[in-house]
């Protein structure tokens, strides 16, 4: 036995060790998956959105690469598809981050064409037209996303299609993700490697009671529960953006992004993130008249806590890799240094 002893304590302490070594090994690959969603159609970061990557250790960008849509035309095929949005190159890519295509597909995509294109053509036309893109600029992709917000009714055709664009891409050796939105938690898991669970746009923007459409600790609450048996492996986003509802009346007008609020001749702040009308006023997507209404709404760090606090209880290990939503300097202001630290940890 004194023999054996001072073996089976070393194998402990070497046990140990490797524990050690491992946890840190996890806490490395944790910080290497800092990422965060681009979503403008020319790809070139100004500095700000440069240090932000620098500084924040981020090592992914899920990059919007175009949108798919309907097209009115009719010259582009005989099912009328086109993509638009293409996303343009004007800027070295980040040193040391993955890009990740992502590609966003109109409802009407499917509502517009035969089922059998939607489910057997379409996947054909992204694998490729991805693929090449990636060629072309010289990126290495690993992972494709597809942004589609299905429902019931289309979900057996659009996980058709997802089967099938799957194997296209595992012959690349590329991995396929999708979107996944709280409501499609309580659906059977869709066929793809994993998934980004959108923890914004949770609540009715249309609604002018709403307190905060972007994202609500009461909205997001009812669905987190379905996270314990949901057997997709997923990644959380979460949002820094803001924008601008306008109402004529009660009635939902446009969604604005740059509003000068801070003109006391044509806006009266009500002191509650809203602001009354005074006068006619042309905005980009809409013409306000006296008497209307414009809410501010922006990401709420206290709401993301609230909800990260309660995920952390339903599955501790899935509050970690988080995404933000999105990198723009125009929205990095809304969320300080060390808000953006205890999202991504």
């Amino acid at each position: 036995m004194k023999k054996i002893m001072p073996i089976v304590v070393l194998a402990n302490i070497c046990l140990c060790m490797a524990s050690l070594f491992c946890t840190g090994c996890k806490k490395d690959q944790v910080l290497s998956e800092r990422s965060m969603y681009f979503w403008k159609s020319i790809f070139k970061l100004d500095q700000e959105e440069k240090s932000f990557v620098k500084k924040h250790n981020v090592k992914k960008i899920y990059a919007k690469f175009f949108d798919v849509v309907e097209s009115n035309s009719g010259e582009v095929d005989d099912y009328k598809l086109s993509p638009i949005a293409t996303l343009k190159f004007e800027d070295e890519l980040p040193k040391d981050v993955q890009i990740v295509p992502v590609v966003f597909i109109s409802e009407n995509c499917w509502e517009s064409n035969s089922r059998y294109y939607f489910k057997y053509e379409l996947p054909k036309l992204l694998s490729y037209r991805v693929l090449q893109m990636c060629e072309t600029h010289d990126i290495p992709v690993k992972e494709v996303q597809i942004d589609f917000d299905w429902t019931e009714t289309n979900r057996e055709d659009y996980y058709e299609m997802l089967e099938e664009l799957r194997k296209l891409l595992a012959e690349k050796n590329v991995a396929l993700s999708v979107t996944v939105r709280l409501h499609q938690l309580r659906m059977e898991e869709p066929p793809c490697d994993s998934g980004v669970l959108m923890l914004y746009n949770t609540g009715n923007f249309r609604d002018i009671n709403c307190k905060n459409s972007i994202l609500s600790y009461e909205d997001a609450s009812p669905y987190i529960k379905n996270l314990s048996s949901y057997k997709l492996p997923l990644r959380l986003a979460f949002p820094n953006f803001s924008w601008y509802l306008c109402f004529k009346g009660n009635e939902f007008a446009a969604i604005s992004y740059n509003v000068d609020t801070g003109d006391k001749k044509s806006f009266k702040d009500k002191g509650d993130g809203s602001f009354s009308v005074l006068k006619e006023t042309y905005l980009k997507n809409c013409s306000l008249t006296e008497g209307d209404t414009i809410h501010y709404v922006k990401a709420d760090f206290e709401e993301i806590s609230k909800v990260l606090e309660e995920i952390k209880q339903v599955d501790k290990d899935l509050a970690g890799n988080n995404i933000i939503f999105d990198l723009n300097s125009r929205n990095l202001k809304n969320l300080g240094g060390s808000e953006y630290e205890k999202i991504f940890n």
